[in-house]
Order: C-alpha cells, then structure tokens, then sequence
C-alpha cells in the first residue's frame, strides 16, 4: 500500500473524499486516501477516524488508515492505540496496531514491543510485533533480535525474529547470520539463517560460501547459496558446491545448482554434469536435468541421451525422456516413433506411449504394443494393457477379447 508522509506546510491539500472514491484509479485513489488520512489526523484525528466507515473497500480503508494512524501516533501514541480498539476486530484493525505501533517504537521501540505483547492478542498482535521489530532494527537490530528472542517460543515472537532477519539481510547479512548462528540448532535458526543466507548470495555469493565454509554446523544450509549463486553464475557455483566436505551437503549443494541452471542452460548444465567423478551421482543428477529438458526439448533431450557412451546410463537417461516426452506430448511422441520405426529406444517409446494410453485409448495402445520388436517386452507390455484395461472397463475388454479371441492368451500370461 502507498504511503505518504504527514503533509508539511504548504504542500497542496489532498482532494475531497467524495472526490477521491469516484475515481477509478486503484493507485491514485490511494495515494489521495493516505494524503487525506495525514491531513485530517493534524488537525482532529478522532473525526478523521469516523470518516473511515464512508470508505468502502478493505484496500482504500487501509490506505487511509494506515497514514492516519502513523501520523497519530506520531504525537499521542497513546491516544492512537485507544483509538484502533473501536474498529472491528480483523484485517483491519490489526493493521491499524500495526501502523500505530511502528510509529510508536520509532521513538520507544522496547515500550511498544512490550505494550503489543501484553495488551493484544491473535492477529493484531503478531502484525504489531512485526510493525515493531521492523522499526527497532532500523536502530538497533542486536537489541531487537534479542527482545523477540525471549519470545522465540511464540509464533509473534519468532515472527519477529524473522523479521528482524530480513533488515540484516539488507543491511548487514553477515552480522545476521552470526547472530542466526548461535540460535539452538532447529528448523526456526534454519529459518532464519536461511532469510540473511539468500539475500546475502544473491549479491555477494562468494562471500556467503566462505561465510558457510567456516561454520560447518550450518552445512546443511549450502544449497540456499548454491541455489542464488547458480542465477549469477553457475559454473562458480557448482564448483564451490563439489568442493563441500559434507556429502549431505554436498549432494543437496550440487542438486539446487544443477536444479536452477537446467531450467535456463540445459546442455551446459548437462555438460558439466558428465565430469562428476562419482557416476551414480552423476546419472541422478543427469536424470532430473534431462527429465525437465525433455518436459520442453524432448528431441534435443533425447539426442543427449543416445550419445551417452556407458550402455546401461544411456538406457537410464533414455528411459527418462521417453517417459516424460509419453507424459507431456502424446501426439508427438506418436509422430516420431512413426518416423523412426527401427531405431533402438523406438521399443521404450512405444512402451511408454502405450502406458500413457491404457486407461484412454486402450485399443491404440495395444496397437502400439504390438508393434514392440523384443517378443519379451511385447508380452509384458500387451498383458499389462489387457490386465488394467478389465480392471478399469471389464464389459469394453471382453468385448474386444471375443473379436480378438487370439489375445486372450496374452492377458492370462500375465
């Protein structure tokens, strides 16, 4: 929501409300609204707060509200805080606390924490605490991390908590982290830590890696950098993830570089992939890179696949892509196994196409099968196709066994 500061001297007047709710311009409107608010709590905040019911719409109430509020607050805290208990419970007044609140800790931040505390409950006082600890960081976010630690049990507190994270991750992500660090180990020091990490990578990634590098407890946090890294540059990224000496960390490192730089380079990601040392990681990996590009590029998908030297990690891979392209592209899978008949994978194709069609277009897909070169895989892909097909549709599959009697064998051998 917009917000405005209280009008100073001579700045030109807000337009009339009834002027202002006519308009059709969402962002204008608002901006007028809040204008009005400040303008109107100089000079009488309690009728300015009476006009709030003329105001329709939950957006408009808040944008004239939360300025109204703010610059209340600003002289008589008291007065303003007083004033949000008679609106009606909800989004609305918590929001008012809040506007208030934040006001208030901008001059006595550990007074308008503990008042929000004692005094509110539910929604308004999780959204005040906030409003509180945002403002507290701004001077002093040591002292306010510490105040909402003695709250960290409570959701408002370790709401507050994160916070006070997200002004470190802004202004000093490695104090944050620091202090993140010393946390009790957990999800909510994960948590935390993991807001400061992020926003630290994203533009200072090397120095979030050896931020993680000398504190080994916090190893399993790697991936957080390895996943913004990886925007700026994968390649950096993905080295730095090898290198970890942790193997948890390391493998979860490796999959958020691979993950992320897949989805905008998949052959150079695959590229790199191919020097990993270790080939299960290698083909794990390789699989999910290859499952995505095929979901988008399955022929290219597939052209990497075939050109794989180790027999069984070219099936694997090969397997993948069919099995996605079945999933994601019927139709064009059909048309490139009618254009290449013969080829090798043409039989996992016509496998898989033939799965994707056994509950829709089970005739198609016994015809596919059909056409499986290995009499093996044939057997047991048509047995399979008959097998779900009289489970799904009983009458529609002994209709076609009596006018292909030749096929029932077929369903009794599986």
């Amino acid at each position: 929501m917009v917000v405005v500061d209280a009008l100073p001297s001579g700045m030109r007047q807000p337009q009339p409300l009834d002027v202002i709710l006519t308009s059709l311009d969402p962002e204008w409107r608002r901006i007028e609204l809040a204008a009005l608010g400040a303008e109107k709590a100089s000079r009488d905040p309690r009728a300015a707060l009476a006009l709030v019911a003329s105001i329709p719409g939950l957006a408009d109430r808040q944008a004239y509200l939360r300025q109204l509020l703010g610059t209340w607050a600003a002289t008589d805290p008291g007065a303003a805080l007083e004033a949000c208990g008679t609106l009606p419970p909800g989004e609305l007044r918590a929001m008012a606390y809040a506007a208030a609140s934040a006001v208030w800790a901008e001059k006595a931040p550990r007074q308008a924490a503990e008042w929000a505390a004692s005094h509110l409950t539910g929604t308004a006082r999780a959204a005040s605490m906030q409003a509180v600890a945002r403002a507290w960081a701004k001077e002093d976010p040591d002292a306010a991390a510490q105040w909402a630690l003695t709250r960290a049990s409570t959701r408002e507190g370790a709401a507050a908590i994160l916070a006070v994270m997200e002004h470190w991750a802004n202004t000093g992500p490695q104090d944050g982290a620091d202090w993140a660090a010393k946390l009790s180990p957990g999800a909510f020091r994960d948590t935390a830590l993991s807001s400061v990490l992020a926003e630290w990578a994203d533009q200072y990634p090397d120095k979030a890696a050896r931020w993680i590098d000398s504190h080994p407890e916090c190893a399993g946090l790697a991936s957080v950098i390895a996943h913004a890294w990886t925007e700026a540059d994968p390649q950096a990224a993905a080295a730095w993830a090898t290198r970890l000496p942790d193997p948890d960390a390391r493998a979860a490192a490796q999959h958020a570089v691979i993950s992320s730089w897949a989805a905008a380079d998949p052959a150079q990601a695959l590229s790199w992939l191919g020097s990993l040392p270790d080939a299960q990681q290698r083909i794990q990996l390789t699989s999910a890179v290859i499952g995505a590009w095929a979901a988008d590029e399955p022929v290219a998908a597939l052209h990497h696949a075939d050109a794989q030297q180790a027999s069984e990690e070219r099936a694997t891979l090969q397997d993948q892509v069919l099995s996605t392209w079945a999933a994601s592209s019927p139709d064009q899978l059909a048309d490139w196994i009618q254009k290449n008949p013969a080829l090798h994978s043409t039989d996992t194709a016509r496998q898989h196409l033939a799965a994707a069609w056994t509950r829709t277009e089970p005739e198609r897909a016994l015809t596919l099968a059909g056409g499986i070169r290995q009499p093996p895989l044939r057997q047991e892909v048509i047995s399979r196709i008959l097998a779900d097909w009289q489970e799904s549709n009983a009458t529609a599959a002994d209709a076609f066994l009596r006018r292909y009697p030749q096929m029932a064998h077929r369903l009794d051998s599986h």
